[in-house]
């Protein structure tokens, strides 16, 4: 949620402590001698809303200074027109309040967006290149918000595809290696031969096991058998009662008890047989366990005979291999699904990357459809040239890191060049050699070099998830007339932040906070540049200067007028008030002028008063 105006700033603690001072619509200036706290008060209403810098740990460093123990409360409204208080302490969870002091939210963090810029930030903009500068114009599109939220959600769903597919890949090739063992101990296992005295200790064996079982089946039985009739025992009787049919009645009566009586006798029967064929059974087990034993003292004596010792140990290798053999069961059966789950990962992965590239080329149209609208309102100077996709540097480092020590850095140049990293990531899926080494330049065997080193690496598909960013360049056109532009690297700070304020100054919805923009400026580039856009950004939107510049207060009409001062070691305010009150004037005039008497010395000696 952005900012559309700041209303008040209260301080409990701290440097500032007691500081409470209010803001207008329009251009607010903060101004006073240096070391009084102006460029703090940008600070505080920064940390307050959430709004902090690249280096939170630095910038919260800097604030528990500046707090210490106390808290600091920012009135303003929301982009809805709401009006919101908001309360924050070092260390602790911010308070959110309505206009009429009613708790709305606590225990979580808040943001609210605003456009500030800290001393010196114009300068290191262009330091950090042309991705940042972009980033800097990306704040004019106000389309571009959802967009980029959008591909950031892509982005997040993509990482996690790919840290689940490395967890997947990893599994896969320890079952892999299960499968291709389990392979190798069922051929040993079928290639190994048992000679004919274990052959037959094998059937002696098989033939107790056979045994063992019909004669625990059959007894089960029986006693099941035996336990259902004594629970299942059943005749027929019919109480006294009234019967149109008797005869018939007890003629049933007796049928079914004869009946009953039939079936307990052939239960009887039948148990009596069972019981029989077990004892039978067992007869015959002692007589094939006697067998058994004189048959074993025969195979023990003929393997002694052939060598025992060599046979012994080739069963034991056998019993070692079954068990090792049973320890991987099922693994077929995981590598297959884990198989399918890689499969749905990368087919998952493809399906965003395509939806990625829609939003990242609908994200490149509109920076490129703002940047020709701003160079037609910046009338060419600063000229401003758009280049799609071309921030390399961390793909660069990326593929650096994968094929150090495989081909040379200018192979890795030529592929940046010439592939972006989805598009190298399919060469290596496909392993397309001869694509490879014809837009390379390079042989066939550097190509399949490069896709073995990156398709045996199951982190490589994290190329894809790397952003080739856009990037912008500042030219600037002398008033000389000169039709080449020239790169804004090669030209002086004061004449870099002379392009860039421009932009700056653009008429957005946010609230504006900057500080000290007119470091590197003259005054005349101030009043040329600065001071029309100022005048006609303040009609639609806040802007909040710390300022040591006259021009950027007078000439700006300032709309409010904050003063700062220094008292005991605290910075306190001064005053605050418009250009319209005379205590106001005589302020800007005593700070920024030097006093009324430096300033109409210098009126007196240059003639223009």
């Amino acid at each position: 949620m952005w900012m559309k105006e700041i209303r008040r700033l209260v301080v409990q603690g701290g440097f500032l402590d007691g500081l409470e001072i209010n803001f207008q619509s329009g251009l607010n200036c903060i101004i006073g001698p240096r070391g009084t706290g102006k460029s703090s008060i940008l600070n505080l209403i920064r940390f307050a809303l959430g709004n902090w810098s690249a280096q939170p740990r630095e910038f919260i460093h800097r604030m528990s200074g500046l707090l210490e123990d106390g808290q600091v409360e920012v009135e303003f409204i929301t982009e809805f027109d709401n009006l919101r208080r908001i309360q924050r302490r070092i260390g602790r969870y911010p308070q959110l309040y309505d206009g009429e002091g009613r708790l709305l939210q606590e225990g979580t963090d808040i943001k609210f967006n605003l456009e500030a810029y800290h001393q010196g930030e114009l300068e290191q903009l262009l330091d950090q290149g042309g991705a940042e500068l972009m980033s800097m114009l990306d704040r004019t599109i106000e389309e571009l918000t959802p967009l980029q939220r959008e591909l950031e959600a892509n982005a997040a769903k993509r990482i996690q595809l790919q840290r689940d597919y490395e967890t997947a890949a990893i599994r896969l090739s320890e079952l892999k290696e299960k499968v291709e063992r389990k392979n190798l101990l069922c051929q040993e296992l079928a290639g190994l031969r048992l000679n004919e005295p274990e052959k037959r200790r094998q059937a002696l064996v098989q033939e107790s096991a056979l045994f063992e079982f019909w004669e625990k089946l059959l007894s089960s039985r029986l006693k099941a058998l035996r336990n259902m009739l004594i629970a299942d025992y059943h005749s027929c009787h019919v109480e006294d009662t009234l019967l149109l049919n008797p005869d018939l009645i007890e003629n049933l009566v007796i049928q079914v008890n004869q009946t009953l009586e039939v079936r307990q006798q052939l239960s009887d029967e039948l148990i009596k047989a069972m019981e029989k064929g077990q004892a039978s059974i067992k007869e015959i087990g002692q007589a094939l366990a006697e067998r058994h034993e004189s048959q074993e003292d025969q195979i023990a004596a003929a393997l002694r005979e052939q060598g025992f010792a060599d046979c012994d140990e080739l069963v034991r290798h056998r019993q070692q291999l079954m068990l090792e053999l049973a320890e991987l069961t099922g693994c077929d059966e995981e590598y297959q699904r884990v198989f399918t789950q890689v499969q749905q990962l990368m087919e998952r992965k493809q399906i965003l990357l395509v939806e990625a590239q829609r939003l990242e080329e609908s994200i490149s149209s509109a920076r490129k459809s703002t940047i020709s609208r701003l160079n037609t309102v910046l009338a060419g100077n600063p000229f401003i040239r758009f280049h799609q996709h071309s921030y390399l540097e961390e793909y660069r480092r990326f593929l650096q890191q994968m094929l150090q020590g495989t081909v040379s850095r200018r192979m890795i140049d030529n592929i940046v060049r010439r592939f972006d990293p989805r598009a190298l990531m399919s060469i290596v899926n496909q392993a397309d050699t001869e694509i490879l080494s014809r837009n390379l330049d390079c042989g066939s065997n550097d190509a399949r070099q490069i896709i073995w080193v990156l398709g045996n690496r199951i982190d490589s598909g994290r190329m894809t998830e790397i952003p080739i960013r856009d990037e912008a360049v500042l030219y600037y056109r002398s008033k000389a007339g000169g039709v080449e532009a020239v790169n804004s690297y090669h030209l002086s700070r004061g004449t870099q932040c002379s392009l860039l304020l421009p932009i700056v100054l653009l008429a957005r919805r946010p609230v504006l906070m900057g500080d000290q923009f007119e470091d590197h400026l003259d005054n005349a580039c101030i009043y040329d540049m600065v001071i029309p856009r100022l005048l006609d950004i303040k009609k639609t939107r806040q802007v909040i200067l710390v300022t040591h510049n006259p021009n950027i207060v007078v000439a700006g009409q300032a709309d409010w007028v904050i003063a700062m001062t220094l008292v005991d070691g605290h910075g306190q305010l001064r005053l605050q008030g418009n250009l319209n009150e005379e205590s106001v004037r005589r302020e800007v005039m005593s700070t920024l002028e030097g006093g009324r008497e430096a300033f109409c010395c210098r009126v007196e000696y240059l003639g223009v008063g």
